[in-house]
């Protein structure tokens, strides 16, 4: 087992090496975007494919072990959402980003409503949100390195993974993270195959049958519904699908992957095709079903993956599959690193030339990575409460970003005070637990936040300003199709 999972971490560093070809000489924007030249494969791996990391592997099949179908439903459907999303909304961020020469979500805001505090606010609010994601995706790495079964304390384990994370980084920016996307994928897809076929092959020679475990059959399916199946359920599990779909255009590390595309037409036939991954989710969901009719019975519900393997592959296989879940978490890790860095290097910090931004970059993403594993040590409910808040935090951005497409009229000061009172909001109804009809309250917070930038740009209008659109449209040297 542990040959197997040395010699695929060994040759995604190999891979990493080999992304650095041709381009020794990086300057910021190569090593944060890779300048834009990433055509529609390796933008696909990159963009759609990171999409899928630990949590997918893991936390969707746990979800399915301990949830049942309401759960799916909520995945499925935020999933499905947020690609034609960004089949509408990726090319336009792209010419923005052409457009105002942009690598960074607070690049854009700061040269469009032409202010820094508007930049240093939408700089620390992705920060924040940030902080709890790689915790998260060490919490699950923390889960693989475990059934190595090493005679290693598990922070040293997590410290060797932080560190090839950061070796990613280090060697060739955005561009080694797509590389070594490309190979996490193919394993993934293989890894996913190989255990979820052997599962329905075992369950067809069973006849079906369940293997004597406590759980099993329909009636142990539906136990497992959680107990919000109704109207209030419904409402917060659509509003958290539109919330989600709609937000995850604002994600940093999107808006890095979108400027890594040669062309719009890349990010169009990404998106196409991005509906394909769910293809594996009914094979995640099949491995879930056939841990719960026969009974095997995981430390948590996020192992049910790895205990299947465990129960059905050689020894081998099995170093092969948790290879592939490591390298899940260490290529979104690496890609994080790669969006908080520049925030705190070219937005937060002002001034840094070219060789500053990459070297403090370094030290940033050495920093995160520090932060993320000593999160992960003393985690609990909450990082859980931060990453919910992560979810609904990021989409706050939405209305600043129509504003600019639509409303010459907004301003930077309209801006802040609006996305003030959608986190002070949506903040409150969470964390307070407040009724709201079953709403998401990120949603509410959205709502209250349009609402105020509305009303402050009604009182001071922004003058001699023109909408994104305008500004694109004047620029035809910006291609709109590919």
């Amino acid at each position: 087992m542990i040959p197997a999972f040395v010699t695929i971490i060994a040759a995604s560093l190999l891979l990493a090496l080999f992304s650095k070809r041709g381009h020794a000489h990086q300057g910021a924007k190569e090593f944060f975007t890779a300048s834009g030249q990433f055509g529609a494969v390796l933008f696909f791996f990159l963009s759609v494919g990171e999409t899928y990391s630990v949590t997918s592997m893991l936390g969707f099949p746990g979800g399915v072990y301990a949830k049942g179908g309401d759960f799916i439903t909520w995945f499925f459907g935020y999933i499905l959402l947020a690609a034609p999303v960004l089949y509408c909304v990726g090319p336009v961020i792209w010419r923005a980003g052409v457009l105002y020469g942009a690598a960074t979500i607070p690049d854009f805001f700061r040269s469009h409503f032409d202010s820094r505090a508007l930049e240093l606010v939408m700089a620390g609010s992705a920060i924040l949100l940030l902080v709890p994601v790689g915790t998260t995706q060490f919490m699950g790495l923390k889960i693989v390195l475990a059934s190595l079964d090493l005679p290693v304390a598990p922070v040293v384990l997590l410290a060797l993974a932080g560190g090839m994370a950061f070796l990613y980084v280090v060697i060739a920016g955005l561009r080694a993270s797509a590389f070594v996307a490309i190979l996490k994928d193919v394993l993934m897809l293989s890894a996913i195959l190989l255990v979820s076929g052997v599962a329905i092959a075992h369950w067809h020679i069973d006849g079906g049958q369940a293997g004597g475990g406590q759980v099993g059959g329909a009636a142990a399916l539906a136990a497992s519904a959680p107990a919000g199946s109704d109207h209030k359920g419904l409402v917060f599990a659509l509003s958290t699908m539109v919330l989600q779909a709609a937000g995850f255009a604002m994600i940093p590390q999107t808006w890095a992957f979108l400027f890594s595309a040669r062309d719009p037409g890349a990010i169009r036939r990404a998106q196409v095709v991005s509906p394909l991954y769910l293809l594996l989710f009914p094979l995640l969901m099949c491995v879930a079903y056939f841990a719960r009719f026969h009974g095997l019975q995981p430390p948590q519900p996020d192992f049910v993956f790895i205990t299947t393997a465990q129960a059905l592959l050689p020894e081998w296989m099995v170093g092969v599959v948790l290879a592939t879940i490591t390298l899940s978490g260490l290529v979104l890790l690496s890609s994080v690193c790669l969006a908080i860095s520049p925030l705190v290097t070219r937005n937060i910090v002002s001034g840094l030339n070219e060789a500053g931004q990459r070297r403090w970059a370094k030290v940033v993403t050495a920093l995160y990575i520090l932060l993320s594993i000593i999160g992960t040590e003393v985690s609990g409910k909450f990082i859980v409460t931060l990453n919910n808040i992560f979810y609904f935090g990021i989409a706050q951005s939405l209305p600043a970003f129509f504003a600019a497409l639509f409303l010459p009229r907004v301003g930077a000061r309209a801006v802040i005070l609006g996305m003030g009172a959608g986190y002070a909001t949506a903040f409150w109804v969470y964390l307070a637990a407040i009724d709201v009809g079953g709403l998401n309250a990120g949603l509410v917070g959205l709502v209250l936040n349009s609402a105020v930038m509305l009303t402050a740009a009604a009182l001071h209008p922004r003058r001699e300003a023109a909408t994104l659109l305008t500004r694109l449209r004047a620029a035809p040297y910006l291609p709109s199709h590919g």
